[in-house]
């Protein structure tokens, strides 16, 4: 069980699931506890008797996390909008009696649209809003909206960026923020161009420029290796390292369609392939050796932590969570499940998981 009584920091943790007690419409004090996977000892955490935020007993959509702070939508007191909401409830080392939870404007719409376009696919943010009250939220919608937020800004101002290009290059592709280049970025869902948005923005929030990715020394493979890959279905993600270096990861998963159960079994993904930038050039260079990081994705923004800083990680690997569950060694180029050393303990697991990473508790 984890416990916030020492200075210390979390191993990055899965979190997959909340038991609640108590009714969340009638009763005025409910408590809950958190469920996490530690992929280091490859068993499960509880944050036990967590008080259920009254933002959460409302018909909510968790829309992705960032930093550990969950980005929501809440159904409003007269029920006729949803509200937007961050907060650092399913953060394992944050306040149990008193979760921090904060409002954000509402999202903008893209004219023409219509309302499912509001539908998030993921989130990013400039920090935690423990470590500054100048923090910035990406909000990835589907379709081409981002949606900016900066609560703590001079002008509290919020609105929505509308990508200009073709909207089937960027439908559901995901965005990070970059600390190296203080910008969010994302990349087409083929990941052929690459977008950029200032992240300290005030009032003029539609300028974004588009870039063209060059990809070399892609890996030599069989025929029937390419085929295999034409068959799966392929998602593009950008990751930075805690130095600073950029990689760029093809997801390749093939006949899956996640359950509502977490099995911990690797199932639909089959291959990986990362690409180092280059970064004078930008140029992506395919690689099977990033050192001693380990790579996290999955439905939160991904990042990246050094295998050495938490004994039982494997370097030069994958930790992976979405189409399928389990650690890819890159070098190899194998997938394996993880191997729960309480497997019963996660029949309850629902689909909204999310990735943390190392958080330090004080």
């Amino acid at each position: 069980m984890f416990s916030s009584s020492s200075s210390t920091t979390t191993n990055p943790y899965l979190m997959y699931g909340t038991t609640i007690y108590g009714n969340p419409e009638e009763d005025l004090h409910v408590r809950s506890d958190i469920h996490y996977f530690d992929p280091v000892k490859e068993n499960e955490v509880i944050v036990r008797d967590k008080t259920l935020p009254m933002e959460f007993r409302k018909e909510c959509v968790l829309g992705g996390m960032s930093h550990g702070w969950v980005v929501f939508k809440a159904r409003s007191d007269d029920k006729k909008d949803k509200v937007l909401y961050i907060s650092d409830y399913y953060t394992p080392c944050g306040s149990k009696s008193n979760p921090k939870t904060i409002p954000l404007h509402p999202m903008g719409q893209q004219p023409g649209r219509p309302a499912q376009y509001l539908n998030i696919t993921n989130v990013a943010m400039t920090c935690s809003p423990d470590q500054s009250n100048d923090f910035a939220v990406a909000v990835n919608c589907l379709g081409p909206v981002i949606n900016f937020f900066r609560p703590g800004g001079k002008h509290k101002y919020s609105g929505s960026v509308h990508f200009t290009t073709p909207l089937q290059h960027f439908n559901q592709s995901k965005v990070m923020y970059s600390k190296r280049d203080e910008k969010f970025y994302t990349t087409s869902v083929n990941g052929q161009f690459l977008v950029y948005y200032d992240a300290f923005f005030e009032e003029d929030m539609t300028g974004s420029e588009v870039h063209e990715l060059r990809f070399i020394n892609h890996p030599e493979l069989a025929q029937s290796e390419w085929e295999i890959l034409d068959s799966c279905s392929k998602t593009v993600h950008l990751v930075e390292s805690p130095s600073g270096q950029r990689f760029l990861i093809k997801w390749y998963a093939q006949n899956h369609q996640p359950g509502k159960k977490i099995t911990f079994l690797c199932r639909g993904t089959k291959r990986f392939m990362v690409f180092r930038e280059e970064e004078e050039t930008r140029v992506m260079s395919y690689t099977e050796d990033i050192g001693d990081l380990c790579i996290f994705l999955g439905n939160s923004e991904p990042f990246c932590v050094k295998a050495s800083s938490f004994p039982g990680l494997n370097p030069n690997s994958i930790y992976f969570a979405g189409d399928g569950f389990g650690v890819y060694d890159i070098a190899t180029r194998k997938p394996r499940s993880f191997r729960p050393k309480s497997p019963a303990a996660f029949s309850r697991a629902s689909p909204a998981f999310q990735w943390i990473p190392p958080i330090m508790s004080l």
